[in-house]
């Protein structure tokens, strides 16, 4: 039997979001590929130095004795949150309103803040060094303004969400052999 192929999913090199309706169905390498050369999705150009981040929190467990033998008969588990977190450290005022709301000024000259809570959801594909690609269909996207290194940079948290449509998985991961045109 072969040994499988050895990933470490390491940095990354290109990030891409754009609307959650943009998966449909079961995704594959082949629609990834597809959505990849359209225009559904817009590259992110400038993540800042070392922010981008995937982490899963460690899922929160009830144990329940058996108080005759003081030992564990069963558990309730609640999985923890996939967080993926990012600065932009240069980015264009329609990326602004994209990630954090608001409106932009005389196309693309300004931008002014949304009135009131903002509520944006995204899908998220990352490509890593070692030519992994993840992707997250459905994110709940927290973006905010902050000084990193003497510039103003746009923090991103996205949490992943359960997809809309019960066809699509919360999250995929694709070796680049798979993201490919033809069957």
């Amino acid at each position: 039997m072969a040994e499988s192929k050895k990933i470490t999913a390491v940095n990354i090199k290109k990030l891409w979001y754009g609307e959650t309706n943009a998966i449909t169905a079961d995704l594959t390498g082949q629609a990834l590929y597809t959505l990849l050369q359209g225009e559904t999705l817009k590259e992110v150009k400038n993540i800042h130095q070392d922010t981008w981040t995937l982490e899963e929190a460690e899922a929160s467990r009830t144990n329940y004795k058996n108080q005759l033998t003081g030992q564990t008969y069963r558990s309730d588990k609640e999985m923890g949150d996939v967080t993926v977190n990012f600065t932009i450290g240069e980015y264009d005022y329609p990326t602004k309103k994209d990630l954090m709301g608001g409106d932009v000024i005389n196309t693309d000259k300004g931008w002014k803040r949304a009135r009131g809570k903002v509520n944006i959801e995204k899908l998220l594909v990352a490509l890593t060094d070692d030519d992994q690609y993840c992707v997250i269909p459905r994110a709940d996207i927290g973006a905010r303004e902050a000084t990193t290194d003497k510039a103003v940079g746009i923090p991103v948290s996205a949490v992943e969400l359960e997809p809309q449509n019960a066809e699509v998985a919360p999250e995929y991961w694709f070796d680049s052999s798979e993201v490919k045109a033809g069957a």
